[in-house]
């Protein structure tokens, strides 16, 4: 979103055609899914979903982070 947000038609084009191909995948995705799972087996899976929550939590903690270094530097 930043990136077309200060751009032409060029850039919001980009952007929507990106947003197309993402959506694309994970629809695909999502109709494979038991496929995909079989191919590449329930123990690949549970790592994937454990890297998944350990970058949840890290995006979590970050914003909790700058929240609170926002907040303590406004009242300074």
């Amino acid at each position: 979103m930043n990136y077309s947000a200060h751009g032409g038609l060029s850039r919001v084009s980009t952007t929507i055609a990106a947003f197309a191909v993402l959506c694309i995948i994970t629809y695909t995705c999502f109709v494979s899914g038991q496929k995909l799972v079989e191919y590449i087996g329930e123990g690949a899976i549970n790592v994937i979903t454990r890297m998944m929550g350990l970058i949840l939590a890290v995006i979590g903690t970050q914003m909790v982070i700058e929240g609170v270094y926002g907040a303590v530097h406004m009242f300074k």
